[in-house]
């Protein structure tokens, strides 16, 4: 393996890897959406007989749904993700045979590295994006208890 191929091999393993953790992030997102509206779908099954301070944590726990419904939603919306080498770009180099293979594989690392360090803007506005999330389904995991605790009192 000479250094071109080595560049080509670690800069096509970080991409795949950063990509394993965006696909991570997108399903914890959906996970906990839906298990935030599991724990909306709570309310529905609750007895008749609510107490009269047990609207306040009804109105918590709809509010951490949208919160949740909110910072999943903007988790799950890809912004700015790049996708490098372009396959366009890559084919008329290939096809012009003006560059060397080695040319080739040294360019096709770069434009994976560049991607990967573009990428990780976008992965971190995710993981902001999570830590919202659990923090809002925190709140309303909280309010559940509290309501299931006025109900049953």
């Amino acid at each position: 393996m000479d250094r071109a191929d080595l560049l080509y091999e670690v800069a096509n393993a970080q991409s795949k890897e950063q990509d394993k953790r965006r696909r991570h992030f997108d399903t914890m997102a959906t996970g906990i959406l839906v298990l935030s509206g599991a724990l909306v779908g709570m309310l529905v099954f609750s007895t008749a007989d609510w107490a009269y301070w047990s609207v306040f944590p009804a109105v918590i726990i709809l509010l951490g749904f949208v919160g949740v419904a909110t910072t999943t939603i903007a988790s799950l919306w890809l912004r700015k993700w790049h996708f490098q080498p372009p396959l366009s770009d890559l084919y008329k180099h290939i096809e012009s045979g003006e560059y060397e293979n080695e040319a080739l594989v040294i360019w096709s690392g770069k434009q994976i590295m560049s991607a990967v360090e573009n990428n990780e803007k976008p992965l971190h506005s995710k993981a902001l994006w999570m830590r919202r999330a659990y923090i809002c389904l925190v709140v309303e995991v909280l309010a559940l208890g509290i309501f299931v605790f006025s109900v049953s009192a």
